[in-house]
């Protein structure tokens, strides 16, 4: 795996190793993948309500979970609507999920899944 703005390969490497197993770390893909629409369910429902706080708390927990596989492209746009959250600047917010979420969730799970595929070290 090379670093690339989707996926850190050092976080991905040192999860592989805690995991020792393909079946771990798949599992953990997975887990990943199936709670995806609940982590836009929550993003979409807190910015419909209009609650920028529901909004952060969306965002930082999406956040959270993506940081652990070392998605950095998705936990930099998840810090992004934290700070619009934060600030209840929900336009703005309306606008990064609209124009970019699908974009980064579409590639992030097209990398797990090519890590799904790779060698364990």
């Amino acid at each position: 795996m090379s670093e690339n703005n989707v996926l850190s390969a050092t976080t991905f490497i040192s999860k592989r190793l805690e995991m020792k197993d393909r079946d771990g770390i798949n599992w953990l893909i997975d887990l990943f993948i199936n709670e995806l629409p609940n982590y836009q369910t929550d993003l979409q429902q807190a910015l419909t309500a209009g609650d920028g706080e529901a909004l952060f708390l969306a965002a930082h927990k999406f956040k959270g979970s993506c940081s652990n596989l070392g998605a950095v492209s998705m936990v930099a746009l998840c810090k992004r609507l934290e700070v619009l959250g934060r600030a209840s600047d929900l336009e703005p917010a309306a606008i990064v999920m609209k124009n970019e979420l699908l974009k980064e969730i579409t590639l992030l799970k097209e990398a797990l899944e090519q890590e799904k595929q790779q060698e364990l070290i």
